[in-house]
Parts: structure tokens; C-alpha cells; sequence
């Protein structure tokens, strides 16, 4: 029982006023407060955020950019209302659709959107062919330090360039607050001498909201189903600007989906948010729906929570990796096999950047592509990187802009963390029934491959590593990388022997059980076993699924020594199934290669027995 509060905003560019009564509304047992209303309790505890480890942690390690704490449960759900828009902008947001005619986009122009006649910001998506025709481009200005009281004008100017572009909507945010949406610009801007060309525009209205947003619904990307097991589960989305967005969640068909989080998506995690949901139940359906400012959005996301930690039950992930072309068939055989949870294990896009807008682009854009969308916002999604969605290709741990990499894929993974509090990096363990994944980081410390007793995973996460491998109680235990560890000259493990001795080594020596391998990046698909002769070892499976959208490499005339190839494949764009079965009386699992028309390929087989 609390108080209630009441939220009063000012109209316009606005600060915000809060006023909170002494009258207490009591509701019956198993009931909560709700607008006023008593309404059934959900009984689950949230809390939100952008980036894995969502209100924890701050930027890359989990912003909570999205609001304090939401825990609900019993005693309702927290509204922690909009931050503060204040007067001294930090973060300045510009969104603008280029004209889907013809020759609407430009290639050549030099663009800048000016607040006043000197506070001018350049168009600029650094690595990106941006104003393409019928996209959006994002701008994000920090720190800007510009008085909302100098802003006179939007004004669009092309600083230079005689290719002529067509906007057709602007929309600007001061600090996530939405201030400005123009929607019917009559506008072709350029420094030529086609008709109607002129080399500024200023909007005759000045600062005004003619529209809500240029997007067709103000929830734009998303939502991304991430870490789900038993009890829990991460959402996450993509906002046009900071607006209020009431979460709600129910079981499948339920005739009410009761509010369980509040969010207020921060510009600086691109418009990101997350929630984490807690105090589910075991092998059951929900949905969510998003409620932004009190209108329901048409964007839903469902998943299925996994079977008792522990428990003995049939379990399939697909993965994949290396997505370089937007057009992406394949994710829709994916979801036809009904994965319980599909991982990403590098190059999920390939922006090759260490600029923020640049890889916040790319993010975007994927997540645009629509067989792509589907299985994103119906299955559990988990993802690490390779070097072209790190900061470029063959990029390593000394690579300048490696955090500003960590920054934009915790904002749009929804991981259950990145790292730990003392090592940074997109590395982190996740249990699914009686599967536990170890998903590595092969990138953030990565040390030159001329040094042949260097590191992948860097001493930390090594040993982070090992220590999670030997706390694991799981019957199958999956270590996922984005290099290779059966192939020499090509960015693989077998370019560090020390380093991969060391986790092999280990395995033996600490006699851990039911390790299976991973890998992406080379362009091909294939199944292999690594053959370890000692006193002790066993031999380990390593399955390799490449590409899901982009060209082949071509199979070895046969494989190194020391390993034994069930099969390659190297026509086609792959996935690869593991269907893992801990249920019999010496548990299974069967690692399937298939292609993009559903047909497997190659099939490896795998009693428990055999793993130990």
C-alpha cells in the first residue's frame, strides 16, 4: 500500500513537477494499485534498464538509463517517472527519413541541421552511405552544452554538394524530449540548379510538433526476446524518444496482461530499453505488449520460459554467424525449427566501425530486416561478436574504440550481463535446463596474432572461464567463440597454441565433462571432432555454422591432422541445430548442419558418455 503520486508536466519544452498527496488507495489481497484502480497483482518483479545487466550498472555494463528500479510484485509496480529535461541541452537527437522517390537520397551532399545561425551539427553517419532513399539516419550529439533558450530555428543547410536531396520528415529530441516533428517538408536541398533546389530550409514554424514521430509507431526496433531461462526473462526495444513506456505481460491468451515495468528509453543508449523480468514459471508462454504514453503499440514480443534448471528435458538451440547482406531468407527456417533459443556468435552485422552512430546504425538496420525481426522477437536471442561487428576486421584487444563497441552492443543484445564488474567484454554464462552456455569473448582482449603465446580471451576471462566450467553442474556444457579452434592461419585458436592448450589442458585435467564446442567466421559450415590422445581427454566435438547471409569460402581438400571432418559445406547460406536430449539414460546430443532451404547437410551424434 503506498501512496499516490500525481505527475504534472508543463506543456511544451518543459520541467517537470511532481506532487504526492497524503491519501493512501487500498486494495484487496492480491491486488495492486494501478492508475487509480485496483487491479490483479502479476506477481512478477522487474527491473529496467539498457544493456545486459539492465540497473546495475551504468553505460556499457548495464545503463540504467531507462528509470530506477520497477520491482513490482505483491506491492505493485514503480513508475519512476520521465527524468529531467533540462534547460542546458546534453544530448541533442536528430532523426530524418529521406523522400522514397527515385532520386530522393544523395551521396555527395554535405548536410548540417542548425538550432540557431552559428549552433549548427553536422549529418554525418561516419561509416555509413547515409540519406539512402526511403531510410532513416540518426544523429546523437553528447555533451553539447547548448541553452534551450538560443534555440530560434530548424533549419536544414547543405553546406555543399550539387546532388539534391529530399527529406521527407525531421524530427529533433533535447534530451530525449521530443520538440520538434515535421512530417511535410517541402524541401529539396543541394548547391545546384535543379528546379525547386535551394541550398537551405528553414522550417516556417520554427520549433513545433506537426507529427509524433517520422517512424511509422513510436516502439521502432524491436523487440529482442534476450536471456530467458526458468524464472526470467530480458526484453528489450527501441523507442523514438524518451517516452513513458508501460510494459505488460501475461501468459499466452490470458484476457489480461497486467503493467510490470515502466521505462523511459535514454538517448544515450540510442533509445534503447530493457526489462528484466523475474518470478516466472517454468515451460510457459507469455507475451508482452508495450503501452507508450497510454496508446497500446502494435509491437509484441513472446517467448517460452525453459523447463526447471536442472531438470532432465529435450532442449534445441540453433546458431549462426557472419549476416554482412540485409537480405537474411534464412531466419525464417530458423524459426520453422522452433528453436528454444538461438545464438549469435559473431559478425551479426559488419559495420566495421568504431563509431558509435555508424555501429548504432548497422544494429538498427538489422534489426529491420523482417524474417530477422520475427525470430528475434519470439525466441531468446543470446549474442557475442567477432571482429566486424567489434571495430573492424581482424581488429584485437589494442584496437582503438573497443569501448565504444562494448557501448552499442550492450545497448541492443539483451544478454543477462557483459563481462564482469572488473573485466568489461561481451563474455557471460547462461544455463538453459540442463545445458549451460559459456559464451566467450574472443575479441575485447585478443593479442596480436604474430604472438603465438598470446591470448584470445586475455588472462581474466580465461580464468573466468575456467572457474564457471568448474562450477557447472550441467550435463552439457557449451563454450561458444567466434574464431575457429580446429583451423591454423586464419584467425583460429590454432594460432595460439598456448592459449588454447591452456582451456584444453584444463578440461582434462579438471576432468570437466560434456564440453561441446562452437565457433563462426570462416564462411562455411562444418563438424568436426579435435582429437585429444592423452591420459584423460576426450575427444570434443566443434561444430561451426557460417555464413547466414553472405558469401562462402571454400572447404579444405581435406581437414589438418589431429582432427576428424564429418562434413563440410561451403554452396550455401547455413544454421546449425543442437538438439540436446538429458533425459536418456546416457543423454544425447545430435549437432545438425543445415542449409537455407531447411535440408541438413550432416549430422554428428553425441552420447554424454563420450564427453568425459
Amino acid at each position: 500500500m503506498r501512496s499516490a503520486c500525481l505527475v504534472l508536466f508543463a506543456v511544451g519544452i518543459s520541467s517537470l513537477f511532481a506532487a504526492c498527496g497524503d491519501s493512501e488507495l487500498t486494495c484487496d489481497e492480491g491486488e495492486v494499485a494501478e492508475d487509480g484502480a485496483c487491479v490483479p497483482s502479476s506477481g512478477v518483479t522487474t527491473s529496467t534498464g539498457s544493456g545486459a545487466g539492465a540497473g546495475s550498472g551504468s553505460g556499457a555494463n548495464g545503463a540504467g538509463g531507462s528509470g530506477a528500479d520497477g520491482a513490482g510484485g505483491a506491492g505493485g509496480v514503480i513508475d519512476p517517472g520521465y527524468p529531467p529535461f533540462p534547460e542546458v541541452i546534453g544530448t541533442l537527437s536528430i532523426a530524418i527519413l529521406t523522400g522514397s522517390g527515385t532520386n530522393d537520397g544523395t551521396d555527395a551532399n554535405a548536410l548540417s541541421v542548425c538550432l540557431s545561425e552559428t549552433d549548427c551539427f553536422p549529418l554525418n553517419v561516419l561509416d555509413v552511405d547515409d540519406f539512402r532513399v526511403g531510410e532513416f539516419d540518426v544523429y546523437h550529439f553528447e555533451d553539447i552544452g547548448l541553452p534551450r533558450a538560443n534555440v530560434d530555428r530548424v533549419e536544414i543547410r547543405s553546406v555543399n554538394g550539387t546532388d539534391a536531396w529530399r527529406p521527407a520528415c525531421i524530427e529533433i529530441r533535447m534530451d530525449g524530449e521530443p520538440v520538434h516533428c515535421e512530417d511535410q517538408l517541402d524541401a529539396l536541398l543541394g548547391n545546384g540548379n535543379a528546379t525547386g533546389e535551394a541550398p537551405t530550409w528553414t522550417d516556417p514554424s520554427g520549433l513545433h510538433e506537426s507529427c509524433v514521430t517520422c517512424y511509422p509507431t513510436t516502439v521502432t526496433h524491436g523487440p529482442v526476446v534476450g536471456a530467458t531461462d526458468d524464472s526470467s526473462a530480458r526484453v528489450a526495444f527501441r523507442t523514438d524518444a524518451t517516452r513513458k513506456v508501460a510494459v505488460r505481460l501475461a501468459p499466452t491468451g490470458a484476457s489480461d496482461a497486467p503493467i510490470v515495468a515502466y521505462s523511459y528509453p535514454l538517448p544515450t543508449d540510442d533509445f534503447m530499453g530493457e526489462v528484466a523480468l523475474s518470478g516466472l514459471d517454468p515451460a510457459t508462454s507469455y507475451e508482452v505488449s508495450f503501452e507508450v504514453e497510454g496508446e497500446l503499440s502494435p509491437k509484441k514480443a513472446t517467448f517460452t520460459t525453459a523447463s526447471p534448471a536442472g531438470s532432465a528435458a529435450p532442449l534445441r538451440l540453433a546458431f549462426g554467424s557472419c549476416a554482412r547482406v540485409f537480405d537474411q531468407p534464412i531466419f525464417d527456417e530458423i524459426l520453422a525449427f522452433e528453436p528454444d533459443a538461438f545464438l549469435f556468435v559473431g559478425d551479426n552485422h559488419y559495420a566495421n566501425s568504431a563509431d558509435r552512430d555508424s555501429l548504432r546504425w548497422y544494429y538498427r538496420r538489422s534489426a529491420e530486416v523482417p524474417e530477422r525481426a520475427a525470430l528475434l522477437a519470439s525466441t531468446p536471442s543470446l549474442a557475442i561478436w567477432d571482429d566486424h561487428d567489434f571495430v573492424g576486421n581482424n581488429t584485437i584487444g589494442s584496437s582503438p574504440g573497443k569501448e565504444v563497441a562494448l557501448r552499442a552492443f550492450g545497448e541492443y543484445w539483451a544478454n543477462p550481463s557483459l563481462g564482469t564488474p572488473s573485466t568489461p567484454g561481451v563474455f557471460f554464462t547462461h544455463k538453459i535446463g540442463d545445458v549451460e552456455l559459456f559464451m566467450t569473448d574472443g575479441r575485447y582482449y585478443r593479442s596480436a596474432e604474430s604472438n603465438s603465446n598470446g591470448s584470445i580471451l586475455g588472462a581474466e576471462q580465461t580464468e573466468w572461464l575456467k572457474t564457471a566450467l568448474t562450477a557447472s553442474t550441467a550435463t552439457f556444457k557449451v563454450i561458444a567463440s567466434g574464431s575457429m579452434w580446429s583451423f591454423t592461419g586464419d584467425e583460429t585458436w590454432e594460432d595460439f597454441p598456448a592459449a588454447r592448450a591452456e582451456v584444453f589442458d584444463f578440461i582434462r585435467d579438471e576432468s570437466i565433462t560434456g564440453v561441446v564446442l562452437l565457433a563462426g567466421d570462416v564462411h562455411r559450415s562444418l563438424i568436426r571432432k579435435i582429437d585429444r590422445t592423452a591420459a584423460g581427454a576426450y575427444d570434443l566435438p566443434e561444430i561451426v555454422s557460417s555464413p547466414l547471409a553472405n558469401t562462402n569460402s571454400t572447404c579444405a581438400a581435406s581437414p589438418p591432422a589431429g582432427v576428424t571432418e564429418i562434413g563440410c559445406f561451403d554452396d550455401d547460406d547455413f544454421f546449425a541445430t543442437l538438439d540436446f536430449d538429458t533425459a536418456a539414460a546416457d543423454p544425447t546430443l545430435t549437432a545438425k548442419i543445415i542449409d537455407a532451404t531447411g535440408a541438413t547437410r550432416a549430422t554428428l551424434v553425441v552420447s554424454r558418455s563420450e564427453l568425459e
